[in-house]
Parts: C-alpha cells; sequence; structure tokens
C-alpha cells in the first residue's frame, strides 16, 4: 500500500524527480496485491488491482536512497542484507505524530478495518515524510570535500571555486572526526557518499592513491582516481564514480579545477542495470563477510 499512496500523495502535491518502489521480506515474488489491500487503497483512489510483490535484495537496497520499514523486523532485513544501509533505513512512523508508535503493523491476514487503519497511519507519516523532502534534496546537493594536510590548500582552493560557481560544499576537514592517519576525511566522505546521504564526494591527498583505496573499501563508495579531464569523464560516463579523488603533486589548481569541472558536469551513460555496475555490487556484496 505504502508505494501506491506515495506516489499519489507526490502526484497530488506536483513533486518531481522522485522514483518509488516497494519489496517484501517474505515474498518470493510476482504476487497481487491482497484483496483488503485493493479495496482500502481504492477508497484513497488507487489502483493495486496491477501490482505485483518483490522480493527485498541487495541490489534494490543498494539503488534506494530512502529506506521506509514499518516494523524494526523490516529494518533488520535490511541491515543484514546491507549494513552499510543504516543511515538511510527509517522506519515510516519516525516521520508521523511523536504520540504514535514508530512501527506500523502489518495487517495481512486480518480485517478490512486492520487494513484501513494501516493505510491511514501510512498516509499520516507519509505526509510528514514529503515535508522533510527540502532538506533531504539540499543535503543530497551538497558536495562533500575532505583532505590530508598535503592536499589542503588544493581543497580550499576547489571550495572556493566551487561555491564561486553555486554549489553547496561541505568541508569535512583534515582529521575528520578522527586522527589523519586513520584517514578521518575518507571516512566522512565516504560514508556520506556510500551512504546516499550525498551524491558526489571529492578527496584530496598528496598522491591520491592511497585515499582512493581506502575510499573503495567502504561499501557503496565508487572512488575513482583522476588525474586528468578524460579520465574524469570516463569514470562517471562509464562507472558511474560518486567518490573523485585528485593527487595535489601531480596537479596544479588551474587542472585540477578542470578535473573537478568536468567530473561533475558529466552524467552516467547508463543506468544501475548496466553489468558493470551490477558487477561492482556483486563484489561488495560478496566479500563483506557473508
Amino acid at each position: 500500500m505504502a508505494e501506491g499512496l506515495l506516489k499519489k500523495l507526490l502526484k497530488d502535491k506536483n513533486i518531481p524527480g522522485v522514483e518509488v518502489r516497494s519489496a517484501g521480506t517474505m515474498t518470493g515474488g510476482g504476487s497481487p496485491a491482497t484483496e483488503f489491500s485493493i479495496l482500502a487503497c481504492r477508497e484513497a483512489g488507487i489502483d493495486l488491482s496491477s501490482h505485483r510483490s518483490t522480493p527485498i535484495s541487495h541490489r534494490l537496497i543498494s539503488w534506494a536512497d530512502i529506506i521506509l520499514c514499518m516494523e524494526n523486523y523490516h529494518v533488520a532485513t535490511v541491515l543484514n542484507l546491507l549494513p552499510s544501509g543504516s543511515a538511510r533505513t527509517h522506519l515510516i512512523g519516525e516521520f508521523g505524530l511523536p504520540e504514535d508508535s514508530l512501527e506500523i503493523p502489518d495487517p495481512v491476514g486480518l480485517s478490512l478495518a486492520h487494513y484501513r487503519h494501516c493505510r491511514d497511519r501510512l498516509c499520516e507519516c507519509l505526509e510528514g515524510l514529503v515535508t522533510h523532502f527540502p532538506e533531504i534534496r539540499d543535503r543530497w546537493d551538497t558536495l562533500f570535500i575532505g583532505s590530508d594536510e598535503a592536499g589542503l590548500n588544493l581543497k580550499k582552493a576547489l571550495i572556493a571555486h566551487l561555491r564561486k560557481c553555486g554549489r553547496k560544499v561541505q568541508d569535512c576537514g583534515v582529521a575528520g572526526s578522527i586522527t589523519a592517519e586513520d584517514y578521518g576525511p575518507v571516512m566522512d566522505v565516504g560514508r556520506t557518499v556510500g551512504g546516499h546521504l550525498a551524491q558526489f564526494g571529492i578527496l584530496v591527498g598528496i598522491t591520491g592513491i592511497g585515499m582512493s583505496i581506502a575510499a573503495n573499501k567502504i561499501p557503496g563508495v565508487r572512488a575513482a582516481l583522476c588525474a586528468d579531464v578524460d579520465n574524469a569523464i570516463l569514470s562517471r560516463q562509464l562507472h558511474n564514480a560518486n567518490l573523485l579523488c585528485l593527487g595535489a603533486r601531480s596537479l596544479a589548481e588551474n587542472e585540477a579545477i578542470r578535473v573537478v569541472d568536468a567530473w561533475l558536469s558529466t552524467g552516467y551513460e547508463d543506468s544501475e542495470d548496466n553489468p558493470r555496475v551490477v558487477l561492482f555490487q556483486k563484489l561488495e556484496y560478496q566479500f563483506m563477510g557473508r
């Protein structure tokens, strides 16, 4: 029901650019909506007759920027599949009234009255979610950037340039939240980008090599070390890189600016279904200790 309710809410409020998908934790996929789900949603002007279920998967979780769950069991299932998804996984009830329960019980197997109550709670919470969209979009559009001591001056120059161009930039500092020796900026920028809290990040080191190696250990990160404009463009076009690493020793300030501008202005030419990107996700999942 939640997928249909949110899609209708977004349409009614004329909010474009949001893709909504749903998935179940106890389905093999392909099952129709229950009779009471169809009836309860029909009363709200939503047709679920053609809906078919999709099982939750690592790939679907990786695709999502926000993951909404009805019950704590659902949250646990998501985090078991992809622990790095914790920062973007929420109970829908978090966006409801503070006096209400955070969990919304699944009404499966219960009466139509239970389905109606579930529908009304979902509507209430999804209304609350939509009010948070501006801050979510703002954070998503913010560029997170960090450096080590050797990359500090180049990072400052890049930040000045990006802000002059109208970009929102979050400086994650030199040491980040932990010591520089422990790659603090890599952790701060990498976790933000890997957790889908921001679309892009930049790391600047003396060579950028160590930072790119460290960043690519963080689930969800596709870091690319680029020393010229051509590689910056290709990293976006072919690999959907979401974190750019730069070497302060090998790039002059004006060339680094050109690389950054090219990287940020280049779109990914395919979709998340591209075999190359799917392979990255499979490798990540395979070697996460499972």
